[in-house]
């Protein structure tokens, strides 16, 4: 059973460390995002690893690796549950910076403008005086 041990533990941390991912991309820290993202790689390959070993176990055990894997099933859905509230957040947060993106753009636009309207003033005004 130490590889379901193991196995139970490795699915905690990737729980863990999406919930930490969720958490860092609200504040929009990028590179504490990159590297949960980087370690969850990881442990996925990690999983699929133990999920053989644990499977092995249960046979050897006389389990049937299937109902065995049952067990494994609510941790699953709360995984794939967090993975789609992460990827829906990090949607929210893309148009929210894609907005804040285009209002910048435009606020460069209106002083660039605004900075050609007075020079061509400026320019002008101080002509007619010489």
């Amino acid at each position: 059973m130490k590889a379901e041990a193991a196995l139970w533990g490795a699915c905690s941390e990737w729980e863990r460390l999406a919930k930490a991912a969720s958490l860092a991309i609200e504040s929009r820290n990028w590179p504490l995002v990159d590297e949960c993202h980087r370690v969850i790689s990881n442990i996925q390959s990690e999983i699929q690893e133990l999920h053989g070993r644990a499977c092995s176990e249960w046979i050897r055990q006389g389990i049937d690796p299937k109902v065995a894997a049952r067990r494994f099933q609510p941790i699953v859905l709360g995984l794939i549950r967090q993975v789609e509230s992460n990827i829906s957040l990090l949607k929210r947060v893309r148009a929210r910076v894609d907005g804040e993106f285009r209002q910048g753009q435009e606020a460069g636009r209106n002083l660039r403008r605004l900075q050609q309207s007075y020079a061509a003033v400026h320019h002008t005004a101080w002509s007619t005086f010489s």
